[in-house]
Formats: structure tokens, C-alpha cells, sequence
């Protein structure tokens, strides 16, 4: 049980990290070893620097909301008892990857309608 909750804390950590780096940091470079890395993002730079904010942002949050989560869990867990902590042990771990998970399939949808296959940005109208 305590695995799981330290888990969570550890995995809302590594999200609200990555979501960090993802928003702010993201290599500029042609190589874009890290990042959201699909083949609509590394179309171009723009749609590179798109999906990346995009994703960071929504990687912040589900990091934060895990992060909520397991602050709770640890204390339903340590005032309420075993088996109320467990549920919430073993929700968070699953909000945080179908969230996660979830934010790049709306990143990659947003990426088809915003940019052409090439990368560049469709014409409105």
C-alpha cells in the first residue's frame, strides 16, 4: 500500500516535470530528441513548438491533479484506514496515465486540424 502511494507522488512529480520542460524548455534544435515526438509535431518548427505547449500544459495539470490526489490518498490513508486509502492509491496512478495519455491524443487531433501533413499552419476560411 505504502508503494502505491509513493508511487503516485512520484509519477505526479515526474508529470508536472515533464509538463515544465515540455511548456517552457522544449529543444528548439532540428533534432527534437525530447518532447512530444509524433510526426505531425516534428512536421515543423511551428507545429513542433505547438505541440509541445499544448501538451506541456495539459501535463501540468494531470500533474497537479495527481499530485492532489495523492496527498489525499496519503491522508485518507493515514486517518481513515487501509481500505479507503487503497481505492485512492489505485485511482490516482490511473487518472494521471489516462489523462496523460488521453492529452496526447487531443494534441495530436489538434495538430491535424491546425496543420497541414507538411507542418504548415491550414489557411482559415
Amino acid at each position: 500500500m505504502e508503494i502505491l502511494l509513493i508511487l503516485s507522488i512520484i509519477l505526479s512529480f515526474a508529470i508536472l516535470i515533464a509538463g515544465y520542460y515540455m511548456k517552457y524548455h522544449a529543444p528548439k534544435d532540428e533534432q527534437m530528441k525530447m518532447g512530444l515526438r509524433t510526426e505531425r509535431a516534428k512536421a515543423s518548427q511551428e507545429a513542433w513548438e505547438y505541440a509541445n505547449r499544448t501538451c506541456g500544459r495539459y501535463c501540468l495539470i494531470f500533474g497537479g491533479i495527481g499530485l492532489a490526489l495523492s496527498i489525499i490518498s496519503l491522508l485518507v490513508y493515514a486517518f481513515v484506514g487501509d481500505d479507503w486509502g487503497r481505492i485512492f492509491a489505485v485511482i490516482t496512478p490511473a487518472v494521471i496515465c489516462v489523462g496523460t495519455s488521453g492529452a496526447v491524443n487531443v494534441v495530436n487531433n489538434r495538430l491535424c486540424s491546425k496543420f497541414d501533413e507538411n507542418g504548415r499552419p491550414k489557411e482559415k476560411g
